[in-house]
């Protein structure tokens, strides 16, 4: 009887240990997958830092050119001259702008909180400068905010420019508004392309548009296009550039 009270007693403490490591398994699995989702969302969080910060660092190691390049299309120069001072996307801030001549609209000391991710039409864009005319005519500069905290508006990064005074170009027979760009104000279609080669795409017969896919937002490209005058002489009406890192 006695023999059958501890075999009892055994089975029962045995029970009672298998109990206790399945109960101490389950705290360990909830605690493993409540790591794995920390982990996960915190990896997360680091990518889209990482890619902000890389792209403030593509902007920074990038060699900053000194004078307009011979190609009318050069991804590695995307650049024009205002008021005679060499401005290129991706390098050049509204307080160069503000330096060279550039007529303040705003105060432009004033924090932007969003951060750029890829498009300047997005909330990344600070300012959409427009020094003249309606968007078919005119000229815009948009800046945006490369940086992951806030920045003052003036420190914000040129990422787009279009320039649609062609017309009024033609006919004083020089560049308008103080700006001026690698290729001619008169440019065909024709000496676009014995420059620079086909375009990358092309919208209608007269449009050309050449591409070079982002390093950083992959999903983006950097751009540049042209527009000419197709029922005439074929010249240029009008210049865009997008730049994202």
């Amino acid at each position: 009887m006695k023999k059958q009270f501890i075999a009892a007693a055994l089975i029962a403490a045995l029970g009672l240990t298998a109990c206790g490591e399945a109960k101490t398994s389950e705290k360990t699995s909830e605690k493993a997958t409540e790591a794995t989702t920390t982990a996960e969302a915190t990896e997360a969080k680091e990518a889209e830092t990482e890619a902000t910060e890389t792209a403030t660092e593509a902007v920074t190691e990038a060699a900053v050119p000194t004078e307009l390049s011979d190609k009318y299309v050069d991804f590695n120069n995307m650049s024009f001259k205002y008021n005679g001072h060499l401005m290129t996307l991706g390098v050049s801030t509204l307080q160069d702008f503000l330096d060279a001549g550039l007529e303040p609209k705003d105060n432009y000391d004033k924090v932007w909180k969003e951060s750029f991710h890829g498009d300047p039409d997005e909330a990344g864009c600070a300012i959409d400068y427009k020094i003249s005319g309606l968007s078919i005519s005119g000229i815009h500069l948009y800046f945006c905010n490369l940086k992951e905290e806030g920045t003052p508006m003036k420190d914000c990064v040129l990422c787009y420019v279009y320039y649609g005074e062609c017309k009024t170009d033609k006919e004083k027979g020089a560049y308008s508004n103080n700006f001026e760009f690698s290729f001619p104000y008169n440019l065909t279609a024709d000496e676009l392309t014995a420059n620079s080669g086909e375009p990358t795409y092309k919208k209608g017969e007269a449009g050309f548009f050449y591409t070079e896919t982002s390093t950083v937002f992959t999903d983006e490209e950097r751009s540049i296009g042209f527009s000419f005058d197709n029922n005439t002489d074929w010249t240029i009406v009008s210049v865009s550039m997008t730049w994202t890192p």
